[in-house]
């Protein structure tokens, strides 16, 4: 449909898959202020604002307390297995198809981890995570925005 337009077209949603998967640029409106806006997949990976990370996605950005930051990781972005930094005990697994997604509480609150659904440990059992720092985000605690 774009094909037959010579300009831009606006195009308003409240569905982040449809706004992700129709935009050449993305414009993310919170109570009706520009939170963030570009290329969509910069938006996810890179999001300026706590809004926009717990807007966009499947699921919304993990946000761990530390100290005057509030870390966040994608879901996808999380490693489980035995050997991580991080331990922690599953709480519950969310099958989706060929994903799952295991609700993990650890020390440092509960982290969402996107797993392949053949993945076999299930509730109750102990993982250990790896949150890779190329994919943590940092943002300030007292205004939620990226640092």
């Amino acid at each position: 449909m774009r094909e037959r337009f010579a300009g831009p077209i606006v195009y308003v949603t409240h569905d982040h898959a449809e706004a992700m998967s129709v935009g050449d640029e993305l414009g993310v409106l919170i109570a009706g202020r520009l939170e963030d806006s570009g290329d969509p997949q910069r938006v996810y990976e890179s999001p300026h604002t706590i809004g926009v990370a717990r807007f966009l996605g499947e699921r919304p950005m993990n946000l761990l307390d530390d100290g005057p930051h509030v870390v966040g990781i994608r879901p996808e972005h999380v490693s489980v297995g035995e050997h991580g930094e991080l331990p922690g005990r599953i709480k519950r697994r969310e099958s989706t198809g060929a994903d799952a997604y295991l609700h993990v509480e650890t020390l440092r609150g509960e982290i969402l981890a996107r797993v392949p659904a053949s993945h076999a440990v299930g509730p109750g059992g102990e993982v250990a995570l790896s949150l890779p720092a190329r994919h943590l985000r940092r943002f300030e605690r007292s205004t939620g925005i990226a640092l």
